[in-house]
């Protein structure tokens, strides 16, 4: 399985830390959040990682040069990274085999290898996306600004999905399992004009084909803002679960 790595956009909410690097190099605890998820890779066998660059595409291919030799990196430009991130997942298309199953991570959530798993394992049977979710919503961080969803705990099945859900029980935490057929729900909405991940995913719901995975107790946090990043930085649980990572660049 191979995961794809959305990496393109400029992080312009995080000004001081990206003004010279893209989100996916800003260091929280000494350790990039890419380096981060790329080890969550070689904990779960995923060896094989797509990178999608955009904004000032060369720093990320210049930092992990000569680093993590134990994975198979591919870096994909998108030169349209300044339009919606659907089109990053697009890009990957090339990458992926007909008939494969991938994973999709944005390169600005900080997680661990344990959220990982979970998705990884999950199945997708009458299913074409399933998206990692928290029901801990009263522990999420800066809840106004997350990926609302309302599923069935019964079935697991995702009922709808946006930042403006007033009935919602559950928070997208940006990591998904998807069939390759996802791409053409990308395509004809990229034909149409809206090219979102998120758009994509309300076109599965309305076919009865986007599913949700529990994540549980595991940590994860949307590093898209300067309060966050803060926060993450000054997390006793984030230090933690980093200190008990063992980083194997080889």
């Amino acid at each position: 399985m191979k995961l794809v790595i959305i990496a393109a956009g400029k992080g312009s909410r995080l000004k001081s830390e990206t003004k010279n690097n893209p989100k996916a190099l800003t260091v929280i605890n000494g350790h990039t959040i890419i380096d981060i998820i790329l080890n969550n890779c070689v904990i779960n066998k995923i060896n094989e990682v797509v990178i999608i660059t955009g904004y000032d595409k060369n720093s990320i291919k210049s930092y992990l040069d000569g680093r993590w030799n134990n994975l198979n990196i591919y870096y994909i430009h998108n030169d349209e990274w300044n339009l919606e991130n659907g089109i990053s997942v697009l890009k990957a298309k090339s990458a992926i085999g007909d008939n494969d199953e991938f994973m999709i991570s944005m390169s600005d959530h900080l997680y661990f290898a344990d959220i990982m798993k979970e998705v990884k394992e999950s199945s997708l049977a009458n299913r074409v996306v399933n998206v990692g979710l928290d029901f801990n919503i009263n522990d999420i961080f800066d809840i106004d600004d997350g990926m609302k969803v309302l599923a069935q705990p019964d079935t697991m099945m995702v009922k709808s999905m946006s930042k403006k859900l007033k009935n919602y029980n559950a928070i997208d935490v940006g990591l998904f399992k998807c069939r390759y057929q996802f791409f053409s729900f990308l395509e004809d909405l990229n034909k149409n004009g809206s090219c979102s991940l998120s758009a994509g995913c309300n076109e599965l719901i309305g076919q009865g084909l986007l599913g949700g995975v529990d994540v549980k107790d595991s940590f994860w946090l949307d590093i898209d803002t300067p309060d966050a990043l803060h926060f993450s930085r000054n997390n006793s649980r984030v230090s933690k679960l980093l200190k008990n990572q063992d980083f194997n660049q080889t």
